[in-house]
């Protein structure tokens, strides 16, 4: 289950996410209307009991803990979570304190991803983050202490101005606070957003391709010397603590979302969410289902998305598990796109499953295209 929160306390350079700043005003009443979707979603997935859910945003942690409350409750009601479920929360360091965090633990949250992108302050500012290098390290500490154990952060590289020098400070201070898990991303450059428009008007730089690489490879390396474990693209836990709600989207797992601008996925259909807030308070307040597209998944496609979301992760495209869910041995519609992919170095095959290499990783959007037929 994927619940929505677009609240921000302010709107990053670089975000082309579904979410809003400077609309406090509409907490109250949108925290309502997803009480409501929540409540008269009518257990659409049937009675399978949910074992994680996604408070994404935005920022959900600008919700009062009461709210939040309010909303869990909702979930409990409507739903059967299951006595072990992943629970987990987006938080911006700097927003919330260790008062704060100690109420969401108690609440039954038992984890926690904090948006950090990086432990350079001048890095932060270009971002518009709300934060410090300081809170963020001190927002893992506080996390730690009041009783999260699966603490996750998010990492960006190719910022403006950003140096190898950068990501191996970086390092450093990800070696010494007690998380388990990082998300990394490359920065990507959205036309409707503030960033795209500094560098078109020149008054901010990006760091060249081959710098970019560099970084890339550096990070990759320096989270496995400190024993992190790459089990998809961009997501790297320690000790096993991998995303178990994430895992469930590249396994292809029916899921729900809730709010504005969410997403869901079941009976072989995808749906979507008005992402503006008051047009979906609106729907929901005359009790018209807020979804606003739908997509039916052809098997075709189908088959498409299962290869491609297999191979970003560790276990990769297993052959036994395609025949089993399709009736159809995964080299009859894929046996030319495996080959060259394997020749070409971005594929490996060990025991009945394909695998990303290491450069494959690199050019993952190619690999992926592959499996998409005309």
């Amino acid at each position: 289950m994927y619940i929505h929160i677009p609240f921000c306390r302010q709107k990053c350079t670089y975000c082309d996410f579904p979410s809003y700043q400077g609309l406090e005003d509409y907490f109250d009443v949108y925290s309502y209307a997803l009480r409501q979707e929540i409540a008269s979603s009518q257990s659409l997935l049937g009675t399978e009991p949910f074992d994680t859910i996604y408070f994404g945003g935005g920022t959900p942690t600008v919700l009062s803990i009461k709210e939040l409350s309010r909303i869990l409750d909702t979930v409990y009601k409507q739903y059967t979570i299951c006595s072990d479920a992943e629970i987990t929360i987006e938080a911006n360091p700097g927003e919330v304190d260790a008062q704060y965090l100690r109420h969401l633990y108690e609440l039954g949250i038992n984890r926690i991803s904090f948006g950090v992108q990086t432990f350079c302050d001048d890095h932060l500012r270009v971002l518009h983050r709300t934060h410090t290098a300081t809170m963020a390290q001190q927002a893992v500490l506080d996390a730690y202490e009041v009783g999260f154990r699966n603490i996750s952060i998010d990492q960006i590289y190719g910022l403006p101005q950003q140096t190898l020098e950068d990501i191996a400070y970086n390092l450093e201070i990800i070696q010494s606070l007690p998380m388990n898990h990082i998300s990394i991303y490359g920065l990507q450059v959205e036309p409707s957003t503030l960033l795209h428009r500094q560098i078109m008007d020149h008054s901010v730089t990006l760091p060249s391709e081959d710098s970019c690489e560099q970084m890339y490879d550096y990070l990759i390396e320096g989270l496995e010397k400190q024993m992190f474990d790459r089990y998809e693209i961009a997501s790297f836990g320690k000790g096993g603590a991998f995303s178990r709600h994430n895992i469930k989207y590249w396994h292809g797992a029916d899921y729900i979302g809730f709010g504005a601008g969410a997403h869901s996925f079941y009976d072989g259909v995808r749906r979507s969410n008005n992402r503006n807030v008051m047009p979906y308070i609106q729907s929901v307040d005359r009790y018209i289902m807020p979804t606003i597209d739908t997509e039916t998944i052809t098997l075709e496609r189908a088959q498409e998305d299962f290869s491609f979301l297999a191979l970003r992760t560790k276990w990769g495209l297993d052959e036994q598990k395609f025949e089993d869910k399709f009736g159809v041995s995964v080299h009859d519609l894929f046996g030319t796109a495996l080959d060259d992919l394997v020749s070409k170095g971005l594929l490996e095959y060990q025991n009945g499953s394909y695998h990303l290499t290491a450069e494959g990783a690199k050019h993952g959007n190619y690999v992926f295209s592959q499996f998409i037929r005309e």
